[in-house]
């Protein structure tokens, strides 16, 4: 199994840690947006693979 990440992959990525990374420094009381960019991130990552 090859994952081919693109930049769209990535923007989700660094994205989702930087929610992460406000949510554990106290920014927000909870990461709302942490469960919406891991679903485009998984629907992203397959919708690649089936490409191939």
């Amino acid at each position: 199994m090859k994952v081919k990440f693109d930049w769209i992959s990535v923007l989700l990525i660094f994205v989702l840690i930087a929610t992460l990374i406000a949510f554990f420094a106290g920014v927000f009381p909870y990461p709302y947006g942490w469960i919406v960019l891991t679903i485009l991130l998984v629907f992203r990552l397959t919708a690649n693979q089936k490409k191939e």
